[in-house]
């Protein structure tokens, strides 16, 4: 009989060959995109995770519910929302007789994260990963005999007897305590000041992006909305006094000043689940909110939520961009100097919304500053020049205390907007910090001196596929080494007749040196 480990390696390497063949319910995302939420996510790297653009899905009105086909289809459905870009994700609990099951369906807790780890694996790299946040809506369900509430607070507390009831055992198993933050690593971190608010003050508030992903190591944070549980029985959920989670309410107004904006700035971790429409997930994605959407779809008709995720994921790039330098035509006997890796915002006034685009970096254009490390505080230079002439540490083109930069959030490129509506700005293009000229497709600020963080990762895939024909061949090789091994040679079964013969041979001659 198999052990249980070989049990849920053979369930492992079926669920990986299912995403294999099934993965891609949405379009294919192509390579224009995938470089659009990367540099996004890169250039967000400085920016406190509360403060992060998240678009999100409520599981049980997208991919989890009766309209769905089956349980595996829907997760494989929440495979390709999440490789379309998802970060946040919506899901009703409750508890049944013997384990936390997903509201509504047959999935149990345990199986629902075993897909969303294969995911976070699959993704574990310096190029993907992403930080992901899972809300978790809890209700009593069918409670299990040896449950209890406690009397004032109405609180779950289950029976430790049965650890699949119980979420912090059920998480390290399925997830692993490496991979969540938790409010132990908060505590910790705002105790040795690797924390910042919006004020940029260390101690409180919470940790940059690429602390969380590259020095922390993090992956996932999880919260609960309902305030149901115990949460000395559960120490790797935050409870809901951490989140602004609005629902249905499309009412909020827009901010339409910086003292407005700089109050949102103040709110972490804002959410509003709804169902929207493209226009009014566009609005609320630049007034600083993580929109969770809430219409109903099903894994049939999934590709329907495409229009939505346009029009949020990507909250910074155009349509198609950014575009490959390549793939840019050059006029036939042009003298001009040509390199299409340079960023440009694309302003009109008509209707004061801005986008980037990719541009020649040796066109003359002002460029874009900021004051300082103020958020909100934008000049556009009055003289053009090439995107060369725009170094970071240059003060020749930027006021003084002003430098070179780019918004690196919607709420930053709305405050941009604002500024460029207010000074009367008509129809422009801008230089921003953002190119690729050290590297092909890989966007990075800092101005054009700035290197790719992903040179060396690159330099080793290709190391790898050339390795990869010569540890094929040297396999084969030991494989048919190890199958002759393990045959029998016919000379050793006629050994002892060899043997009689030599010995009957050596008889026949004579001792002493021949005359």
């Amino acid at each position: 009989m198999p052990t249980l480990i070989e049990l849920l390696l053979i369930w492992t390497l079926l669920w990986d060959a299912i995403l294999c063949v099934s993965f891609d319910v949405l379009a294919t995302v192509d390579s224009e995109r995938q470089n659009a939420i990367r540099s996004q996510r890169d250039l967000m790297m400085n920016v406190t995770v509360d403060q992060l653009p998240l678009v999100g899905v409520n599981l049980g009105k997208v991919v989890l519910n009766s309209g769905s086909a089956n349980d595996t289809e829907s997760l494989i459905g929440m495979h390709s929302l999440m490789k379309s870009g998802v970060q946040s994700f919506m899901l009703d609990l409750e508890l049944r007789n013997d384990s936390w099951g997903v509201k509504d369906t047959n999935v149990d807790f345990g199986t629902f994260l075993t897909s969303f780890e294969s995911f976070v694996n699959k993704t574990d790299d310096t190029l993907s990963a992403n930080i992901l946040t899972l809300h978790l809506n809890i209700s009593n369900g069918d409670l299990p005999s040896n449950s209890s509430f406690g009397d004032d607070q109405g609180l779950i507390s289950v029976d430790p007897s049965n650890p699949m009831l119980n979420l912090t055992y059920v998480l390290d198993q399925f997830v692993g305590r490496q991979r969540i933050y938790t409010p132990d690593d908060l505590r910790t971190d705002r105790q040795v000041g690797n924390t910042f608010d919006t004020s940029g003050k260390s101690g409180s508030g919470w940790p940059t992006l690429n602390s969380f992903l590259y020095f922390k190591r993090k992956r996932v944070l999880i919260t609960e909305v309902s305030n149901r549980l115990n949460y000395t029985e559960v120490p790797y959920i935050f409870n809901n006094t951490i989140l602004h989670y609005d629902v249905g309410n499309k009412t909020l107004e827009t901010p339409d000043t910086i003292g407005q904006l700089l109050y949102v700035s103040t709110i972490s971790w804002r959410y509003l689940e709804a169902e929207f429409t493209p226009a009014e997930i566009q609005q609320y994605i630049r007034m600083g909110y993580s929109p969770v959407i809430a219409n109903y779809h099903n894994v049939g008709n999934l590709t329907e939520i495409s229009q939505l995720l346009d029009h949020s994921i990507i909250w910074s790039w155009g349509d198609g961009e950014p575009i490959a330098a390549f793939t840019t035509a050059t006029p036939k006997n042009s003298s001009s100097l040509v390199a299409y890796n340079c960023a440009l915002l694309k302003y009109y006034s008509a209707n004061s919304s801005a986008f980037w685009i990719v541009g020649n970096c040796y066109d003359r254009k002002q460029g874009l500053c900021r004051y300082a490390e103020q958020a909100f505080d934008w000049e556009v230079t009055e003289a053009d020049d090439t995107y060369f002439a725009f170094d970071q540490h240059s003060e020749c083109h930027c006021s003084d205390k002003y430098q070179f930069a780019l918004p690196r959030t919607p709420l930053e490129l709305t405050s941009l907007m604002m500024h460029l509506e207010r000074s009367g700005t008509q129809d422009k293009e801008i230089w921003i910090d953002l190119n690729s000229i050290a590297v092909s497709d890989c966007w990075v600020t800092g101005g054009p001196y700035a290197t790719c963080p992903y040179e060396k990762v690159v330099s080793r895939r290709n190391f790898v596929a050339m390795l990869t024909p010569v540890t094929v061949c040297c396999f084969v090789i030991l494989l048919i080494v190890s199958y002759l091994n393990l045959l029998r040679v016919p000379i050793h079964s006629n050994r002892k007749k060899w043997r009689k013969v030599v010995n009957e041979f050596s008889k026949t001659e004579l001792d002493g040196v021949p005359l």
